[in-house]
C-alpha cells in the first residue's frame, strides 16, 4: 500500500504502468518456481519409489522357492511368483512395508508445505505415479501364483491406503483390485470372470466389460500358468489355449505389449467413459 501511494503521488501514468506490469511478472515468476520445485520433489519422490519397489523389493526375495519356481517355468517370477504351500506369515512385502512407511513420513511434511489443494493435486500425482511404476513392472516383469496373488492384494491395499491420504480421484487403484482377482480364480472359472455369467462376450459384463477386454488378458497372462517351458521354449498352457478359442479372441501378449496403455491415467479414462 505505501508503495502504491508513492507511485499514484508521482502522477506517472508510465510509473504506474511499469510497476503493475513487474508486480505481475514477480508473480509469475515466483508461481513458475513454486511449480517447478514441486515437480522436481514428484520426480524425487518417484525415484525412490521405484528404487525400494523394484531394486528392494527384488533383492528380498525368497531364494529357494524362486529358483525353483524359475527352473520349471523358464521365467523371472518376482516377489508375487510364490509356490503353492509356502506359508503367508507376512501381511505385506518388506518392499511395501518400507514405502508405505516412509510415504505415510514425507506425507506429513509435505501437508506442511502445501494448501489444501496443492496438497490434492501433488498427491494425487503421487498416487498416478506409485500405480505406474507397480503396475509397468508387473506387467513387464513379474508373475503371479495363487500363493502370491494374496500377498500381492495386501499389497495393493497398503498402497491404496497411503495413496488415498490426499487427492481426489483414486480410481484406477478400484480397477487394479478387481483385476487382481485374475490370478485367484481358477482356470475353469475364468470365463465367467471375463465375460459374465452369461458367457456373452459382448454383454459389456465381467471384466472385459468394466476393465477392458486386452486389459484384462494382459493382466491374466502375467499367471505363472499362462505359459509353461517345454523343449521348443514357452508355449501356453493348454487351459489358455482352450479359453481364449471357446471366447474367440486373440492374445493381446502374442504382440508386444504398449504398458502406457495400462497407466493410472489410462484407467482413469476408462472409468469414466
Amino acid at each position: 500500500v505505501r508503495v502504491f501511494e508513492i507511485l499514484v503521488g508521482t502522477r506517472s501514468n508510465t510509473c504506474l504502468t511499469q510497476a503493475k506490469e513487474r508486480r505481475v511478472r514477480f508473480f509469475q515468476e515466483l508461481e513458475e518456481r513454486g511449480e517447478a520445485a514441486i515437480l522436481r520433489a514428484l520426480d524425487t519422490l518417484s525415484v525412490h519409489i521405484q528404487w525400494i519397489l523394484v531394486a528392494g523389493g527384488e533383492s528380498m526375495l525368497a531364494t529357494g522357492g524362486s529358483r525353483l519356481l524359475h527352473s520349471v517355468t523358464g521365467k523371472g517370477s518376482g516377489p508375487y511368483a510364490v509356490p503353492t504351500g509356502s506359508a503367508l506369515d507376512a501381511t505385506n512385502s518388506p518392499a511395501v512395508k518400507s514405502l508405505t512407511y516412509c510415504l505415510r513420513a514425507q506425507f506429513v511434511h509435505t501437508q506442511a508445505a502445501l494448501t489444501s489443494e496443492s496438497l490434492s493435486a501433488f498427491w494425487t500425482a503421487l498416487s498416478m505415479r506409485l500405480y505406474d511404476i507397480l503396475v509397468a513392472r508387473l506387467l513387464q516383469h513379474y508373475y503371479v501364483s495363487t500363493v502370491g496373488a494374496v500377498i500381492l492384494s495386501r499389497d495393493v491395499e497398503a498402497l491404496r491406503s497411503v495413496a488415498m491420504l490426499a487427492g481426489r480421484d483414486h480410481s484406477h487403484w478400484d480397477n487394479l483390485r478387481e483385476l487382481l482377482t485374475l490370478y485367484m480364480t481358477p482356470p475353469d472359472s475364468l470365463r465367467t470372470m471375463l465375460v459374465g455369467a452369461d458367457g456373452d462376450i459382448n454383454s459389456g459384463k465381467g471384466l472385459f466389460g468394466r476393465a477392458g477386454r486386452d486389459q484384462a488378458l494382459v493382466f491374466m497372462s502375467r499367471r505363472v500358468d499362462y505359459r509353461v517351458k517345454t523343449n521348443q521354449g514357452m508355449k501356453k498352457c493348454q487351459w489358455v489355449v482352450d479359453l481364449l478359442g471357446d471366447l474367440g479372441v486373440y492374445d493381446p501378449t502374442d504382440q508386444p505389449v504398449n504398458i502406457a496403455l495400462y497407466s493410472a491415467e489410462q484407467s482413469r479414462k476408462g472409468s469414466s467413459s
